[in-house]
């Protein structure tokens, strides 16, 4: 029955995706993909086993290395970010440090903040992105995560598949990786994703071939090389300074 049930759910995901109407009507889409979801987890819940830490020095200085920028600081969080938000466009509700409910499965959810008070609310986020998200967050804001919880929830649950974007994007083993140079790569996966083509990934691949896995004075380098793209935009300041702060943690020069 299982078996049977899971084949129906790939055989009409297929369909909706080969389908001209479907394809041209992304409300439609929305509007199914919390029903699929729901309907998988009842079938084949399965709990993530997450990993240990490849290298947990690493992950510590990931964390706080992404925290810094991504949040600025515990107060900050407390004052703008401890309720959920919606960060518009194709986002979904999001609480914590960048947990985005919308692309996320309702057992992940449950399993990620199985400590959270309102974890059966937080889940009913799973799948609602885009203008029905914004739409759907008046009844989450007034759900509260505190600084800690947040970034807890971020160093032992999110921060596992960064690691994973950065071991494959930079095509190395990250527990042979520094734990500062680990650090970086994650960061920089973090912000600005794993692809490797193009002129503005030229640092990157230079990283990858040229400086892994132990040459940090390369890396910083070739990171604060990367502020080239955004010489001149409003940009340049603040990626500018966090790319200098990257090449900062793969020297062990910490701030």
């Amino acid at each position: 029955m299982r078996r049977a049930l899971l084949t129906l759910l790939l055989l009409t995901g297929s369909a909706l995706a080969q389908s001209p109407l479907d394809r041209a009507a992304g409300t439609a889409a929305g509007a199914i993909t919390p029903r699929v979801n729901a309907a998988v987890d009842k079938v084949a819940p399965v709990p993530r086993a997450l990993p240990p830490a490849k290298n947990p020095q690493c992950r510590m200085l990931a964390a706080q290395l992404i925290v810094r920028w991504e949040v600025t600081s515990p107060s900050y969080y407390e004052r703008r970010l401890v309720r959920p938000i919606w960060p518009k466009g194709a986002s979904g509700v999001t609480w914590g440090i960048g947990y985005d409910g919308g692309h996320q499965r309702r057992s992940v959810i449950e399993d990620d903040w199985s400590d959270h008070e309102h974890v059966v609310r937080l889940a009913d986020t799973a799948g609602i992105t885009g203008p029905r998200a914004g739409e759907a967050l008046p009844r989450f804001r007034d759900i509260a995560t505190p600084f800690p919880h947040a970034y807890r929830i971020f160093a032992d649950r999110s921060l596992v598949e960064y690691e994973r974007r950065a071991e494959r994007a930079f095509d190395v083993d990250m527990a042979e990786v520094p734990p500062g140079i680990c650090a970086t790569l994650v960061s920089l996966t973090y912000n600005r994703g794993g692809a490797m083509t193009g002129d503005s990934r030229l640092e990157m691949r230079a990283i990858r071939d040229t400086c892994l896995p132990f040459d940090a004075q390369c890396v910083a380098v070739q990171t604060r090389r990367m502020c080239r793209l955004w010489r001149g935009t409003v940009n340049e300041r603040g990626l500018c300074a966090r790319r200098d702060m990257e090449a900062d943690y793969a020297t062990g020069a910490l701030p």
